[in-house]
């Protein structure tokens, strides 16, 4: 029997899903994406996250204060406590491509992650990771949250993706943004959950199942270059894992009814130094999208009571295509 998804009495007005993906330092973008919405009066009804999209939508959904998200995230990011944590071995490839796994092998080649991952479970400690964390995402419980939310990871046990809709937000967003190797796994209701970006880089099909009619998603991904010649194992197992990323990605895109890309592609993942500049491509790029996010919310309110969106056609054969394809916890 397939996990029942829809938690949210029927509506009138379409309700509006918000998808905010996975892209680690990139994801400060969601923070100028959801202040723009806001100035702009469009409600959001449910809120799923994927890795740093679960710490921000989170944040926002136990708090409603995008202004004090900001805040508290530029405090931290810009304290030498952050500043002086070990990610700094991965902004030293900033300015080369290739995502994640470009900057994990660069420091195999080093013998610096090969090393590491051999004596630890994870780059960075959990008391690292849990220092970082309480300082933007409230102690509360996500059942006490007035705007739905969920947190999307992975329980690399089963090899299921997790819809983590109850329990502690902090916890939920904590397994969410497990990147494995580099932020420690979290264990919850006997689970051992990592960064939901390795089954759902953009949670939209959670959101419909969530029960949303319409949804923003909200992609923070990096591109894939043209390709190079690669002469080693270790560099075509790294693009072979990118494109596999983008083929993913591109999935999750084509389940939303509106896609916001904000222009940060070229940040790299660890370079949290550059929040202010995605915070405000973030806003920047869903304000210049207004007209056609209105055009389409103006379209779905009238066609919301003769038939669902499409994507939510798709979400809903998804889930009776395959009964495994969320446990939601």
């Amino acid at each position: 029997m397939r996990p029942k998804l829809t938690l949210m009495r029927p509506k009138l007005t379409p309700r509006i899903g918000l998808a905010l993906g996975g892209g680690a330092a990139r994801g400060m973008a969601h923070i100028g994406v959801i202040r723009a919405l806001e100035r702009e009066g469009i409600e959001i009804d449910i809120v799923t996250g994927t890795s740093m999209g679960s710490i921000v939508g989170g944040a926002w959904a136990a708090t409603g204060d995008i202004d004090g998200l900001e805040a508290k995230a530029s405090a931290l990011l810009s304290s030498d406590e952050f500043k002086k944590n070990r990610l700094s071995f991965l902004r030293e490839t900033r300015k080369q491509r290739g995502g994640l796994f470009f900057s994990v092998a660069n420091l195999v080649r080093r013998g610096i992650f090969f090393g590491m991952s051999n004596m630890r479970p994870s780059f960075l400690s959990a008391e690292e990771f849990a220092t970082s964390i309480e300082r933007i995402v409230p102690e509360v419980e996500i059942e006490s949250l007035e705007r739905p939310f969920a947190a999307i990871a992975l329980d690399i046990n089963k090899a299921r993706e997790i819809v983590l809709t109850k329990g502690n937000l902090r916890r939920a967003a904590a397994a969410s943004s497990a990147i494995p190797g580099i932020l420690p796994p979290v264990r919850m209701n006997g689970r051992v959950l990592i960064d939901g970006g390795w089954v759902d880089k953009i949670p939209v099909l959670p959101a419909f199942g969530l029960g949303a009619d319409l949804v923003i998603a909200v992609d923070i991904t990096a591109n894939v270059e043209d390709s190079e010649s690669y002469d080693r194992g270790l560099d075509i197992m790294v693009r072979a894992n990118a494109i596999r990323d983008q083929a993913l990605v591109r999935f999750c895109r084509g389940m939303a009814d509106i896609v916001i890309r904000p222009p940060v592609k070229d940040v790299h993942w660890a370079d949290f130094g550059a929040y202010e500049r995605c915070i405000r491509a973030g806003d920047e790029e869903t304000t210049a999208m207004m007209p056609q996010i209105k055009e389409t919310l103006r379209h779905a309110r009238l066609l919301h009571l003769v038939r669902p969106s499409v994507g939510k056609r798709l979400a809903d054969l998804y889930l009776q295509a395959d009964d495994r394809a969320f446990t939601v916890e």
